[in-house]
């Protein structure tokens, strides 16, 4: 018998092997960022492309199919993610949408015969990113989808998708696992502190083992250490100095905190940042609701595209000024 990628999946993983036979058309993986559903799609797919599948169903991980599908090079899949893309400056960077010529290509690609004469399987990953031309040209293969294809779409939003795409697909949620399954999983990968990497992240593991392992910790602290003090925050100097945090690691940490001061000012407690709770308990009380609520929107917004900015040292000068206002 097979195991799911992660102990929290085991009952999705087998919901999906029991339907190996004859599966659905269109499946989509809805739920929060960091808790495996990427991992479970491609076994997923690994499990249908498989020719000498397990007596459950799952993959083998010894057949041709199985090989090829390692390596990156089985004919039958095809993954439809953000690229990188090259600008005018030479620099390389990662696409923020799936394109409409990546779908043209899918939608070609399935109209072809098989070659193994077994399933072909299309993974979309994150299927929130399909630009409004990409997700119409794949929706008509959604629709009637050539026989023996296999669309999984992966998403953390799925409200992001056109309504007619999600209602083509067989909807499978992925909720946040038991925390105590969480950190009984992070302390053997050897992480310590796991219950407060876990009020980081959300709850989500995989999000939790990222910090654990990225270095980024000490960049957070430094960040925070800041945000505690707005009546001695100077945003020239901490504008020029943060410049070096990346920028999904500013988003993260800016955007839990605001979330953090909202929490306090509407009575709620602290949920992210469990090692500040202290000092969130007293600004949320101080700051004003209306310019919090705009800013925590604001990032919000920001968090969508985590694009570069031309001055990024500008750009946080300004951010720290309205964080600033928050406590007049």
């Amino acid at each position: 018998m097979s195991s799911a990628p992660y102990p929290w999946l085991e009952s999705a993983w087998q919901r999906l092997l029991a339907t190996r036979a004859r599966p659905a058309q269109a499946l989509l993986l809805a739920g929060p960022r960091g808790v495996g559903k990427s991992e479970l799609a491609r076994a997923w797919a690994q499990a249908l492309l498989c020719e000498a599948p397990l007596t459950d169903g799952a993959a083998c991980g010894q057949c041709p199919a199985c090989h090829w599908f390692d390596t990156g090079g089985h004919p039958d899949f095809r993954l439809v993610t953000l690229q990188e893309k090259t600008g005018k400056e030479g620099e390389t960077r990662m696409a923020t949408a799936i394109e409409v010529d990546q779908a043209r290509e899918t939608v070609d690609f399935v109209q072809l015969s098989t070659y193994r004469a077994g399933f072909r399987v299309v993974l979309v990953d994150p299927a929130d990113s399909l630009n409004p031309a990409a997700a119409n040209a794949l929706l008509k293969v959604l629709e009637e989808p050539p026989l023996n294809t296999v669309f999984v779409l992966v998403s953390d939003q799925p409200r992001r998708l056109l309504p007619t795409t999600r209602s083509r697909c067989t909807r499978l949620d992925i909720g946040l696992p038991a925390a105590e399954t969480a950190a009984a999983w992070l302390a053997g990968q050897g992480v310590d502190d796991a219950i407060n990497l876990l009020a980081l992240s959300g709850g989500t593991p995989l999000d939790a083992l990222r910090w654990a392992d990225s270095g980024e910790l000490d960049e957070r602290r430094n960040v925070l250490e800041g945000l505690a003090r707005p009546d001695q925050l100077d945003p020239v100097t901490l504008g020029e100095r943060w410049k070096t945090v990346g920028t999904r690691t500013w988003h993260n940490v800016a955007y839990k905190w605001l979330g953090d001061l909202l929490a306090v000012k509407l009575q709620g407690n602290v949920r992210f940042n469990r090692d500040f709770a202290e000092v969130l308990a007293r600004l949320g009380k101080e700051a004003d609701l209306a310019k919090l609520l705009a800013l925590a929107r604001t990032q919000a917004n920001e968090g969508r595209t985590l694009s570069h900015p031309l001055n990024r040292s500008l750009q946080l000068e300004a951010w720290l000024i309205q964080y600033r206002h928050l406590f007049d």
